[in-house]
């Protein structure tokens, strides 16, 4: 089968012969009724003139000119149909019509090339006037995909289809397909298949060849590869050069939409989430103001009634009971408020040079007085170690996490409070360790979310309410820190909290 190319040469040679046999049959004709040698010339020159305006390219004409000035002296020159006494003159006529031809196909040919690449600008004009146009007012992805895979088909007469890249450049699972006018949306792409000759590829690069399809990457304004259009390679083999402009010039176009849309679409979840944690805060704030003031109350009655009642009644137990709940409620507004005002950067710190063993015996000793049974170790360097830090906080974060391993531990293991210097000898590490279950991985990962708790086993383990890890998190990052957790890697169970504050060089003692 002939490609576009090979056919129009069959009909360019079809029609060059076809125009000299009608001159020679014409001529033959009028030679009959006596016309004139002059009259016949004309008209082979004539044919010469016809074919080079009508068939682009100089060997068309050359060759009308060759055959039509044999068969003028074949048939017409003296004596005719015989070709002994040809002359000098005849060799000049021959060279006088090569000539013509030659500059009537040049000149044609300018013409007709200037009015294709015209007739091409304006197709290409038009096709991106309707894309552009079509693309002004969409809103979604999906709109953008369908709009510029119809424009496509629609110019190249041709399948196509549309592959989009996530984040990380790995490219999603199915693509979108237009076949005969019907979009799938649900092929899967080839997984196995590597995309790494578009990583290299600056936007204008170009199209990629495979042997079933043509590939033309697009580009965010970084330069990373988001999505790739595709035509079969039957059908884009036949581009012309103008197309292949025509097409980057559309993707280049649809990519820009695509972008401008992604973005938009980030900004407006940025700013969903930015609006529903400033409802969440504000809520959560005025929520613990109006419960402050009513829990206050209860736990004053309760108080009073504890008084007023003997130790052993049941009355007595009620009270206590209503006063321990309230306490715990208490306790949570609290931490509520601390968090928020911490999270929104409310928290006056004054941070002082401190060392940091003289803090962590702070923490330990005010937890000796809640928990006189637990045995606390504090294990120190020998080095002193310093850093600035707000110690009113920074011992309320070793404070919560004591009182969080006394939680998860049994009553006669100890618990761990271990001071060090980190290996970059940048921070200082404070570290709390205990002897209970540990972290599952699960915990490990969220249980520094707001609300998350895990259930406590050991005797009188009052519940918790998933607020101390979050508050001891928004401290340690207001001082340039980090808090994290995982389990002992010495071989027992329990889980290690640390703490990093960045550390404060002494100066050297005299």
């Amino acid at each position: 089968m002939f490609n576009g190319e090979k056919y129009q040469q069959l009909k360019d040679w079809a029609l060059t012969f076809s125009v000299c046999i009608l001159c020679v049959v014409i001529t033959e004709a009028l030679r009959m009724f006596h016309a004139p040698d002059e009259l016949l010339s004309c008209l082979y020159i004539l044919g010469v003139v016809l074919i080079s305006y009508w068939v682009q390219g100089y060997i068309y004409g050359a060759a009308a000119s060759l055959l039509l000035a044999i068969s003028y002296f074949y048939f017409i020159s003296a004596p005719a149909m015989s070709l002994a006494k040809l002359n000098p003159y005849h060799l000049l006529t021959t060279a006088v019509m090569l000539v013509i031809s030659l500059l009537i196909s040049s000149v044609t040919s300018r013409l007709k090339t200037a009015e294709m690449q015209a007739r091409r600008r304006e197709e290409k004009s038009q096709v991106l006037y309707h894309l552009t146009k079509d693309l002004a007012g969409v809103s979604s992805l999906d709109e953008v995909v369908n709009l510029t895979l119809v424009n496509i088909s629609k110019t190249f007469r041709t399948d196509c289809r549309l592959l989009f890249f996530d984040e990380e450049g790995i490219p999603e699972k199915q693509f979108v397909l237009y076949e005969k006018g019907v979009f799938n949306r649900t092929v899967p792409t080839d997984m196995n298949r590597t995309f790494e000759e578009y990583q290299g590829q600056k936007p204008e690069a170009g199209y990629f060849i495979t042997p079933t399809q043509y590939e033309w990457p697009f580009y965010t304004p970084q330069g990373r590869v988001f999505g790739a259009i595709a035509i079969p390679a039957t059908n884009a083999q036949n581009f012309l050069s103008q197309d292949f402009r025509t097409i980057n010039t559309m993707i280049e176009t649809a990519a820009i939409v695509i972008d401008k849309i992604i973005l938009e679409n980030r900004q407006e979840e940025s700013r969903i989430v930015l609006s529903q944690e400033r409802y969440k805060t504000n809520l959560l704030r005025s929520i613990s103001h109006d419960l402050r003031t009513p829990l206050a109350g209860i736990t004053g009655t309760c108080e009073i009634l504890m008084e007023m009642l003997p130790d052993n009644s049941k009355e007595y137990e009620l009270a206590s009971s209503i006063a321990k709940e309230t306490n715990w409620l208490f306790t949570m507004v609290q931490n509520v408020l601390s968090l928020t005002r911490l999270q929104n950067g409310q928290v006056d710190m004054k941070k002082e040079v401190m060392v940091v063993e003289d803090v962590v015996n702070s923490a330990v000793e005010t937890m000796q007085l809640r928990l006189p049974d637990r045995p606390l170790e504090v294990i120190v360097p020998d080095e002193v170690l310093a850093a600035q830090m707000d110690s009113a906080l920074i011992k309320q974060v070793l404070i919560n996490l004591i009182d969080n391993a006394n939680k998860y531990s049994k009553g006669h293991t100890p618990i761990e409070l271990k001071v060090k210097e980190a290996e970059d000898g940048q921070f200082v590490e404070i570290s709390v360790a205990d002897h209970g279950v540990g972290l599952s991985d699960a915990a490990i990962e969220k249980v520094f979310n707001m609300f998350y708790t895990t259930k406590s086993n050991a005797p009188g383990a009052l519940r918790g309410f998933g607020l101390g890890l979050p508050i001891c998190q928004s401290i340690m990052k207001a001082h340039g820190g980090s808090i994290h957790a995982a389990n002992r890697s010495d071989g027992t169970n329990g889980a290690v909290f640390t703490i990093s504050l960045p550390k404060y060089k002494l100066p050297a003692a005299l």
